[in-house]
């Protein structure tokens, strides 16, 4: 008798912990919010802020950097200290430098290189319920590739509905990016290629690797 109350247990609390666990992360079509990011390059720690826009409606996003010398995209054209910003228009991912107004193509859709689906977390797994800076968050972890490889740490708010939770943390290998909670905005500007930028153009370094060889 005792076999089977303990059985009926194990049942029951495996039960409560699938009924806990919240539905994965889905990003809503539209949202820009404020970062710190910070890289660790050979045990040195480098810091930058920046500013993410995403119009999944339209097919742009806008990855703005204060200083991009550290993103491997962003450095395929200069490695010094400047502001960096990765546009994506029509499938199309373009580096451009505001301060000096340059502008190369990096890569595209095909490149794995487009614009990110709203529900870009393939099989995420759920690491529990943290405390983010004071604020509940759920914790996740997507693997990039198999035998969990290459794994992305998630951190986001805790609304029942995932459109409506907001991206705390995200961090993959030597990166961090820890996002502003009062920062998020859906009302802003279109976001457009500037006119430097053209196809023939193209990026060195890293972009060039991710290119098809034909493309270079």
């Amino acid at each position: 008798m005792q076999k089977y109350l303990l059985l009926a247990l194990i049942v029951v609390v495996c039960q409560c912990q699938q009924a806990q666990q919240p539905l994965p992360p889905v990003w809503p079509n539209r949202f820009s919010q404020d970062f710190v990011e910070t890289w660790n390059i050979t045990n040195t720690i480098h810091r930058s802020v920046g500013t993410y826009f995403y119009d999944y409606t339209q097919g742009t996003t806008r990855l703005a950097r204060s200083n991009g010398q550290y993103d491997p995209l962003c450095k395929s054209l200069h490695t010094d200290a400047q502001q960096c910003d990765q546009i994506i228009v029509n499938g199309e991912r373009y580096i451009y430098y505001p301060d000096t107004q340059e502008c190369c193509y990096c890569c595209g859709q095909n490149d794995g290189c487009g614009v990110l689906s709203p529900q870009w977390f393939i099989e995420p797994t759920f690491l529990g319920n943290v405390s983010y800076y004071g604020v509940p968050a759920y914790k996740w972890v997507i693997y990039e590739g198999p035998n969990e490889a290459n794994p992305n740490y998630y951190i986001e708010t805790t609304e029942e509905e995932p459109t409506q939770r907001q991206l705390l943390y995200l961090a993959r290998s030597n990166y961090e990016q820890n996002y502003f909670l009062d920062s998020l905005r859906t009302d802003f500007g279109s976001i457009d290629l500037p006119q430097t930028c053209n196809r023939k153009s193209l990026c060195p370094g890293t972009c060039a690797k991710v290119r098809p060889a034909q493309s270079n």
